[in-house]
């Protein structure tokens, strides 16, 4: 290791790895809400960070035993609240465009997350791909693992990476992630599909005296769990996009799919050991369970620490929603 790599570890926060359990049964649903498809290949650190008055990628591969080795720069374009502090773990796939895929988030713009449930790591994880400037010209590309409902008939044939292992884990809960071994014979893998996102067009002020009171959004839910869209009002009402919605708590997550969703659990607690019906068995549209053309008018109040609006209750058709420049620069 060069005399400037040991220099920039002594910058380099001191954390420990998410613990990981093997297990040789099946992972039970009511505990471990979700899973992952970990890839293949060499882990790394990605560490956003800065140099001189630079904002750098830092790409840490690690070692068998977890211990940082060799290091290198990326190019890619950062923005400066994320070369305040960010680190995510994950796997760089091989293929003409190499692929950063984000198993983790340790930290986030200064923030050590490693303490977080994985639900609100997913709400960061969707902050950074909104914000992140387009990857056309650059030589890495980050990505999500492939995901899937716990309980789910997962399907391999569209994952664009081959496949380690099995990693399921707790969407509200501190719990060890639990590691399923797969003897699978990997079908001809596909380009990673491109991520189709919303993007924020202004910079939010949260000094504003706005993000003290309950403040009305329009709200309209995406296909992921958990993650709805937050609109003001433009000129001539036009909607603006403000970015995602908080969801910090099961009873939050619980209330909004109950708004948006077709989830028969939510109101039955007995449909979980039931198993689908034919056509659902058969229909693997990702969309059928949420009502993507339904929006709602929502009252939301600000969570200072995660620096998200989460919605709080429905208000009537001809609420007051909030007006961009009660929010933006």
């Amino acid at each position: 290791m060069t005399f400037c790599e040991k220099t920039l570890l002594k910058r380099f926060p001191q954390f420990e790895l998410s613990y990981e359990t093997i297990s040789h049964n099946k992972v039970p649903s009511d505990k471990y809400e979700i899973a992952l498809a970990i890839p293949q290949g060499r882990k790394y650190y990605a560490w956003f960070s800065f140099c001189d008055n630079r904002d750098v990628c830092y790409l840490m591969e690690l070692t068998r035993d977890k211990k940082i080795g060799k290091i290198t720069t990326a190019n890619f374009s950062s923005t400066t609240q994320l070369s305040l502090g960010s680190i995510f773990y994950g796997t760089i796939t091989e293929g003409d465009v190499p692929i950063f895929v984000i198993e983790d988030v340790l930290y986030y713009k200064g923030v050590c997350v490693k303490q977080h449930v994985f639900s609100m790591k997913l709400g960061m994880l969707e902050d950074f791909f909104l914000h992140m400037p387009l990857q056309k010209n650059q030589d890495l590309h980050f990505r999500l693992p492939m995901l899937w409902k716990n309980g789910d008939n997962e399907s391999f044939d569209e994952c664009g990476y081959q496949i380690h292992h099995l990693q399921y884990r707790s969407l509200f809960s501190i719990v060890p992630y639990m590691n399923l071994s797969t003897k699978m014979k990997q079908v001809e893998t596909k380009p990673v599909a491109e991520l189709i996102t919303l993007r924020v067009t202004h910079q939010m002020d949260f000094h504003k005296p706005q993000y003290k009171f309950p403040t009305v959004f329009v709200v309209t839910a995406d296909v992921q769990f958990d993650i709805y869209h937050l609109y003001a009002y433009g000129q001539n009402k036009s909607q603006v996009y403000c970015g995602v919605a908080g969801i910090p708590t099961y009873k939050t997550s619980i209330f909004m799919n109950g708004i948006f969703r077709k989830i028969r659990e939510n109101q039955n607690l007995d449909y979980i050991e039931e198993s689908d019906d034919e056509d659902d068995f058969e229909n693997t549209d990702f969309s059928k369970y949420v009502d993507l053309q339904k929006s709602v008018l929502m009252e939301c109040t600000f969570h200072n620490k995660f620096k998200k609006w989460v919605p709080r209750r429905i208000v009537p058709a001809n609420g007051q929603v909030v007006h961009i420049h009660k929010l933006a620069k």
